[in-house]
C-alpha cells in the first residue's frame, strides 16, 4: 500500500508553517490595536447644506489668513522643525511676521464669542502642506477655540487680490 512504517532513512524536508502562522496572527492583532491609537488629526465640522442665502455682515468681515509663495517660500519639503526664515503671512491683508502670528490672533479674537471665532485659510496650492499645518498650529496657539475654514479661491492667498464676485 502507500504507507511507510519504520525508518525511512531519509530526511524530512517539509517546513512546519504552524509557528509562522502563529507569529503572523500575533503581529496582525498588535497592528489592529496600535494603528487606531496612533492616528492623530484635527477635528472638523462639515457644514450642513443649506438653501438659505447668507449675506455677510459688513460689521463683522471674515478674517482671512493668506499664505503665498512670495511671502513664505515653502514649495519644497521643509528641513528642520521650523518655518523658512523671514516667513510672513497676511491677516486680512495686514502683513504679520510668523513669530507674531499667535499674539495677533489673540488680539483679533479676544472679544469674540466662541461661535464667532472663525479663521479662513487661503493658501496657494503649490505650498508644502506640512508648512501650512505648522502655521495653523501657530494660529491655534493664539486661541484654542479657533475654528478654521478653507477658502477654495487661490486668488485670496495673495494680499493684493480683490475678493471674487
Amino acid at each position: 500500500m502507500g504507507m511507510q512504517v519504520g525508518s525511512g532513512g531519509g530526511l524530512n524536508a517539509d517546513i512546519n508553517v504552524t509557528p509562522l502562522i502563529d507569529v503572523l496572527l500575533v503581529l496582525l492583532i498588535i497592528f489592529m490595536v496600535v494603528v487606531p491609537l496612533s492616528q492623530r488629526g484635527y477635528d472638523i465640522e462639515i457644514p450642513k447644506e443649506s438653501q438659505e442665502i447668507v449675506i455677510p455682515d459688513p460689521e463683522k468681515p471674515p478674517i482671512i489668513l493668506a499664505i503665498n509663495v512670495e511671502a513664505c517660500p515653502m514649495e519644497n519639503a521643509l528641513t528642520g522643525s521650523g518655518l523658512p526664515p523671514g516667513c510672513v503671512v497676511f491677516l486680512n491683508k495686514d502683513q504679520v511676521p510668523i513669530a507674531d502670528l499667535s499674539t495677533k490672533i489673540t488680539e483679533v479674537f479676544k472679544n469674540k464669542k466662541s461661535s464667532d471665532k472663525l479663521l479662513f485659510l487661503a493658501a496657494e496650492e503649490k505650498l508644502n502642506y506640512e508648512g501650512i499645518v505648522r502655521i495653523l498650529d501657530l494660529a491655534r496657539k493664539g486661541d484654542d477655540q479657533l475654528k478654521i475654514g478653507i477658502v477654495s479661491d487661490e486668488r485670496l492667498a495673495r494680499p493684493t487680490a480683490e475678493a471674487p464676485l
